[in-house]
């Protein structure tokens, strides 16, 4: 029927038998199934994976509209009871637009739509994941450090610049002629407490300057300020850490 039909409205229609055969008919068919095919193929293999990457399926534009409505194939896999393909307003589901309008004038019902709580879920699973990922590309302060009291703290600082801030002790060699406030300012503090002056004593840093002097600790004060006291004394970048489970237990904390 998917060849008979055309080739007949078109020679009845307007005596073109030849061209409802080969181009209404066959080649129309040719290209539906292509294009059906893509959804085992190309849906597969371009797009991302913004619900689960364990299943191959893929999101993508293109090849939604290359299938009319199957670009959307990873959320399908995921939510296969779900109606719908595509989620959002704007992008392109014909299929789910004809469906819902149909529910509208009775001739579809009983629409079936997944938890938007779970839909959500998925998809910060995967968010969390890919900033995972990009943690794990960073360099972060140590977090095995030796514990040292403050007549040792001192005798050391003889030796090299080390300044105390927040209970941390900072090694500050090949820094102190790169302080935006200049090296002066640093050579004063120079085995003291400097925390006063770091959190707005002298200069209230930003979370820049917290994260980069995060990196210059090599110790930690015995007895200097217990940790976590306050928030602010946290570096802004250990505030929120994106940690898998496997890490929970072992997971070093500056």
């Amino acid at each position: 029927m998917v060849v008979v039909l055309p080739t007949l409205a078109a020679g009845v229609g307007w005596d073109d038998w030849k061209g409802g055969f080969v181009y209404a008919g066959f080649f129309r068919l040719v290209i539906v199934h292509h294009t059906s095919s893509c959804v085992n193929s190309l849906a597969h293999w371009l797009g991302d994976t913004p619900f689960d990457d364990k299943i191959s399926s893929r999101d993508h534009l293109f090849t939604a509209l290359l299938t009319a409505s199957e670009g959307y194939h990873n959320f399908h896999h995921q939510f296969p009871m779900d109606y719908r393909n595509a989620i959002k307003w704007y992008q392109y589901d014909p299929t789910k637009w004809l469906i819902w309008l149909c529910s509208k004038v009775g001739l579809t019902s009983h629409l079936k739509t997944f938890s938007e709580n779970e839909i959500r879920k998925g998809r910060l699973t995967m968010e969390l994941k890919r900033l995972h990922k990009k943690q794990e590309e960073l360099v972060w302060p140590q977090g095995d450090l030796p514990v040292v009291n403050w007549s040792t703290f001192q005798s050391q600082a003889e030796l090299r610049p080390l300044l105390c801030i927040a209970g941390f002790i900072h090694d500050l060699e090949g820094f102190m002629d790169e302080h935006p406030g200049g090296k002066y300012l640093l050579q004063q503090n120079i085995g003291k407490d400097a925390t006063a002056a770091f959190f707005g004593g002298v200069y209230n840093h930003s979370n820049a300057a917290h994260n980069l002097l995060a990196m210059k600790c090599v110790g930690i004060l015995h007895g200097g300020m217990p940790h976590g006291t306050e928030e602010r004394y946290v570096p802004p970048n250990q505030l929120l850490r994106v940690a898998h489970i496997k890490e929970l237990s072992s997971q070093d904390v500056y």
